[in-house]
């Protein structure tokens, strides 16, 4: 007679073969989400650190008292300095960082010497050429027109509000933000020559240092922006990445009555204008504090690692910028 399983041997056999199987997937399962996760911890947080420092990097180079929050739902703005609610978009203004590592300002004036005359808006500034500040703005620009006669370049007295922290009688009207005046910004003329520079209105005060600035930047999330504006759509994001995606524009001047290309809202006729760059995916939010009328940005970085989306990394990184 010839042996064979019996019908319950039969069942027996599968059902432990199925526990065992089972229990293989889900052994397995967790392997490759726990590898998931550790692969995400480790891109993440180097992201998040690069990320960071370039924001650092590039606020660095602000001047302090023009930044502010911009709420493009409610569309107004507010000094970083007196924020008392939430705003989706950080913008300030740059200073011309390339000249002044050229060498091509001092960023000073000379409030002894005779040249400095406020009656005609003269400014002796040491140590500076009007010229090469030409130069190096073009180069940075890529244009090959005079940079004072287009207002790509204009000053900025540091005054007794250098820290930003000193609250102005009109912050609105300071620095040309959305439409409104530009009050603290201060055109410069095509007459000026070498170290002497000449503004094109007269100055309510002069002051002994001064920031020549060339751009402004912005930086939000594709949540708060036009995405159906032609420079975002330029970049070729898949639209079930764009919220999430920090954006960085630049190369737009406030006091020229111009915004960021992808600003939502148009104010007080207002032209969109400038560049924009990626600087992060994955971003679910950032802030920025003020401690001790520093900067500190916070940024919130999240992947899912399952296509269920249960399982996912959050992280999470500080800078303080000075």
């Amino acid at each position: 007679m010839k042996k064979a399983f019996t019908l319950i041997e039969m069942i027996v056999v599968i059902v432990i073969a199925g526990i065992l199987s089972t229990g293989t997937f889900i052994a397995l399962k967790q392997i490759y989400l726990r590898s998931s996760k550790s692969k995400a911890i480790s891109e993440l947080s180097q992201n998040s650190e690069l990320i960071t420092s370039q924001v650092a990097s590039l606020l660095y180079d602000r001047v302090p008292s023009s930044v502010i929050g911009y709420d493009t739902i409610a569309k107004n703005f507010q000094s970083i300095f007196d924020i008392d609610t939430t705003y989706n978009v950080l913008e300030w203004l740059s200073v011309a960082q390339e000249s002044f590592n050229h060498r091509d300002y001092s960023g000073f004036v000379d409030m002894d010497n005779n040249k400095t005359d406020s009656s005609s808006n003269t400014l002796y500034s040491p140590d500076t050429n009007v010229s090469d500040i030409n130069e190096t703005t073009k180069i940075k620009f890529h244009t090959a027109e005079d940079v004072f006669d287009n207002n790509l370049v204009a000053l900025v007295f540091a005054g007794s509000f250098d820290s930003g922290s000193l609250s102005l009688d009109d912050f609105n009207n300071s620095f040309g933000w959305h439409g409104y005046s530009h009050n603290l910004i201060y055109d410069i003329n095509t007459s000026s020559v070498g170290n002497v520079i000449k503004l094109k209105s007269h100055p309510n005060e002069i002051y002994e240092k001064y920031y020549l600035v060339d751009s402004a930047y912005a930086l939000t999330r594709g949540e708060d922006i036009n995405q159906s504006a032609e420079c975002i759509k330029n970049l070729n994001i898949a639209q079930k990445d764009i919220n999430n995606t920090l954006f960085l524009f630049y190369n737009y001047r406030p006091w020229k009555n111009e915004t960021f290309c992808a600003d939502p809202n148009t104010l007080n006729s207002e032209s969109k204008e400038g560049n924009v760059t990626v600087l992060a995916n994955e971003v679910q939010g950032f802030r920025v504090n003020l401690i001790n009328d520093n900067l500190q940005f916070s940024l919130t970085l999240k992947r899912y690692i399952s296509s269920d989306k249960k399982h996912s990394v959050t992280i999470s990184k500080q800078k303080v910028i000075f």
